[in-house]
C-alpha cells in the first residue's frame, strides 16, 4: 500500500508540471491573439483618421484655388479683364447691347425710305448668314429716326446704335456731310469684325465667306469702282469689310480734320480712298455688285450668273425707286420680289 501511494505522489509530481506548461502556453498564445487584435484595431482607426484629415485638407485647399486663383490663373484673368477694358464703342445710348463679335452695320438717317431698304438688306442678312452677328444701325444723334422707322427695324432684329455728328471738312457737299459718321465703326472695338453695308443694298446670300475673308494684311476690304462708264482705280465703299481698331478710328477723325486734301463731292469715299489708296484688299465683285456695271460693262456683269451675287448695290437708281419695266428691270425686280 505504501509502495502504491509512492508511486502515485511520483506520477503526480511529474505530471503537474506539465499541465502547467500547456496552460501557461495558451496564455501567451491567448494574450498574443489579444495584443494583434489591439494593435490592427489602432492602426486601422489611425489610417482613417489620417485619411479623413487629408481629404478634409484637401478639400480646403481646393476651395482656396477656386476663391484664390493661382499666380497664372490671376495673370489670365487680368489679361481677360484687361482686354475687355481694351473693348469699347461709341454708341451714346446706354441701351446698346452687343451680343457677337460681329457686326453687320448700316447707317439711316430720318428718310423713310432708306428705312424700307436697310429692313430689306438686314432681312436678307438675317435669311442667309449662318456666322452668329448683330445687326446694327447707326443713328445720328442730330437726326433721329421717327419711332415707325424703329418699329420696323426692331421686329428684324436691328440693334439702335446712336453716335455723334463727326463734322465733315468745309469744302464737303452739304447734302453729304453727315456720312462721315461712317468712321465711327473703327471705333466698335466689341467687335473683332465689322462689315458695313450701304441701306441701297439688297443681300440674297451669306456673308460667311466675306466675314471670315482674308485681308492679306490690308486694313479694309472693298471693291474696284467704276466711274464714267469705265473702271478706276478707286474703290467703292459701298460695302466694307474691317477689323476696327481704336489706335486707327483716331488716326481717321485725326486726318478728317488735319485739312487732308481729297476729292471732296465723294464725301466719306473720297476720303477713305485717299487714305486707303494703296491699303486695300478687293472683296470680289459677287460683294458688291454695282448696278452701274450692269449699264456700261453688261458683259462682265454677265460672267457671273446671278445666283452666285451675294450682294446687290443699287447706286445707279435706288431700289425703292425701281420698276421693272425700266432700264434696269430684271435687277430692279430682284429687291421688288425680295421680302
Amino acid at each position: 500500500a505504501q509502495q502504491n501511494h509512492n508511486k502515485r505522489n511520483t506520477i503526480t509530481s511529474h505530471t503537474m508540471p506539465t499541465f502547467q506548461k500547456q496552460s501557461n502556453k495558451r496564455k501567451k498564445i491567448k494574450v498574443s491573439h489579444i495584443f494583434f487584435i489591439f494593435l490592427f484595431s489602432f492602426t486601422v482607426i489611425v489610417v482613417l483618421h489620417a485619411s479623413l484629415v487629408w481629404n478634409q485638407a484637401s478639400l480646403r485647399i481646393e476651395q482656396n484655388d477656386e476663391n484664390s486663383p493661382s499666380e497664372g490663373g490671376k495673370a489670365s484673368i487680368q489679361i481677360k479683364q484687361e482686354d475687355e477694358k481694351k473693348r469699347s464703342h461709341q454708341c451714346i445710348n446706354d441701351d446698346f447691347q452687343p451680343e457677337h463679335k460681329v457686326g453687320i452695320w448700316t447707317m439711316l438717317n430720318d428718310k423713310m425710305v432708306y428705312t424700307r431698304g436697310a429692313a430689306k438688306m438686314g432681312r436678307g442678312v438675317r435669311r442667309h448668314t449662318k456666322t452668329p452677328h448683330d445687326l446694327i444701325v447707326m443713328e445720328i444723334e442730330s437726326k433721329p429716326l421717327p419711332e415707325e422707322n424703329w418699329k420696323e427695324l426692331s421686329k428684324i432684329g436691328f440693334k439702335r446704335c446712336v453716335v455723334r455728328h463727326i463734322p465733315p471738312p468745309q469744302k464737303t457737299r452739304h447734302d453729304l456731310g453727315e456720312k462721315f459718321a461712317v468712321l465711327h465703326v473703327w471705333g466698335m472695338t466689341v467687335y473683332d469684325t465689322v462689315i458695313f453695308i450701304d441701306a441701297d443694298t439688297l443681300v440674297k446670300n451669306s456673308l460667311d465667306d466675306l466675314i471670315d475673308m482674308d485681308m492679306e494684311g490690308k486694313t479694309i476690304g472693298v471693291t474696284k469702282d467704276i466711274r464714267a462708264k469705265k473702271w478706276v482705280d478707286t474703290f467703292n465703299s459701298g460695302v466694307l469689310l474691317l477689323h476696327p481698331d481704336e489706335k486707327e478710328y483716331h488716326r481717321l477723325v485725326e486726318l478728317l480734320g488735319s485739312g487732308l486734301e481729297f476729292e471732296y463731292v465723294m464725301s466719306d469715299q473720297g476720303f477713305l480712298n485717299e487714305v486707303y489708296k494703296n491699303d486695300w484688299h478687293e472683296i470680289g465683285f459677287v460683294n458688291n455688285a454695282n448696278l452701274a456695271l450692269y449699264a456700261f460693262q453688261r458683259d462682265f456683269w454677265d460672267q457671273h450668273p446671278i445666283e452666285d451675287i451675294n450682294i446687290i448695290h443699287y447706286t445707279m437708281q435706288k431700289p425703292w425707286q425701281c420698276r421693272p419695266n425700266g432700264q434696269y428691270g430684271p435687277i430692279c425686280k430682284i429687291w421688288i420680289d425680295a421680302e
